[in-house]
């Protein structure tokens, strides 16, 4: 009668098949999934289409014909506070849409400072509370003149 012995293996001799198994399937799974992830891109930086010159001028007189009649509406109470914000963003963001072809009345205020537009950003950036807040707490009157001013130094 023929005897047979076996010996049994360590525990930890089966460690590099098990993690060569381990890898091969993470390695797997990226390939197979990492195309459906969405990274974060930067954000397109806008590609400015000034208007000419003499219609930035009419543009201008425009702009400011449309402020005064916020002022206004404002004053003789045909619009509330709120309103008043409301009307002057869109104001604004409109002028510098037609002044540069940047669509920023759709823009968020983060896109608006990505868009490098400072005087427009820290304009809007007032606008906000005031014109998504339950009280409306702001100066309308200082902001249309900061809006003035933004206008009549466009270039």
């Amino acid at each position: 009668m023929q005897v047979i012995t076996v010996d049994l293996q360590e525990h930890f001799s089966y460690f590099p098949v098990i993690l060569f198994i381990i890898v091969g399937l993470i390695g797997t799974l990226l390939i197979l999934f990492l195309p459906l992830i969405k990274f974060k891109r930067k954000p397109k930086v806008p590609v400015v289409k000034p208007a000419p010159p003499q219609s930035i001028a009419v543009l201008k007189n425009k702009y400011l014909k449309v402020l005064a009649d916020i002022e206004q509406n404002h004053k003789t109470e045909k619009i509330s506070d709120r309103q008043a914000f409301q009307a002057l963003s869109r104001v604004v963001r409109d002028f510098v849409y037609k002044a540069t072809g940047i669509k920023v009345q759709n823009y968020t205020l983060m896109e608006i400072h990505s868009a490098n537009i400072p005087a427009l950003y820290e304009l809007i950036s007032q606008c906000y509370i005031p014109e998504f807040a339950a009280d409306t707490e702001g100066d309308i009157y200082l902001l249309i003149n900061k809006a003035r001013k933004v206008i009549a130094e466009w270039n």
